[in-house]
């Protein structure tokens, strides 16, 4: 059975008579997308793994409240940055904040035709952030939440959002410049 033999709300109706193989196609069919949202707010390839499983139980278990007149994509989305969001308060207690000072000067990177990231470079560059400040700078530049809905939402004062977003960004500068101007072959 293929994905593309069912329009995704006859899928989803499936899921919603509880169908095993309906489940089954559309975590094949969605997989891809709520991976590429889990992968931006955890910390490595196996905690959005993770993430990506218990959104997809949360999906199944409350598929019967998805209004089929908003897309899907939409309502997924927020269940998975939902979950994402419930692990790092979960693991918030066993962490060890640390401050991160950043010892140089802001420096402005200017992006060049000739130097283009592709999507691995950029997670990893992602992924270098500290994880509070990565779950900021995606909720923000990515999500589009405003500071004061990320307040809420990690129980925070809305400008230690707007402050963490700011060296999410020096940080994000930094490594940029320290990959562009690393040398392509290094000697092992």
């Amino acid at each position: 059975m293929n994905h593309s033999e069912y329009t995704d709300s006859e899928i989803i109706k499936g899921c919603k008579r509880g169908k095993i193989r309906f489940q089954e196609l559309l975590y094949r069919k969605f997989y891809a997308f709520a991976m590429s949202v889990c992968i931006r707010y955890n910390p490595n390839r196996d905690d959005a793994l993770e993430v990506l499983n218990d959104s997809f139980m949360k999906l199944f278990d409350h598929v019967d409240t998805y209004d089929e007149n908003k897309p899907f994509k939409s309502w997924f989305r927020r269940i998975l940055i939902n979950t994402s969001l419930d692990r790092y308060r979960e693991n918030k207690r066993f962490r060890i904040h640390a401050e991160y000072e950043l010892s140089e000067p802001e420096i402005a990177v200017e992006f060049d035709n000739k130097q283009k990231l592709d999507a691995e470079e950029i997670l990893s560059l992602l992924a270098k952030l500290p994880e509070q400040y990565r779950v900021i700078f995606n909720l923000y530049e990515v999500e589009g939440y405003s500071h004061e809905e990320i307040a809420g939402m990690m129980d925070i004062a809305p400008g230690t959002s707007r402050s963490h977003l700011s060296r999410a960004k020096a940080l994000l500068r930094k490594s940029y410049s320290e990959l562009k101007n690393k040398p392509y072959h290094e000697a092992i």
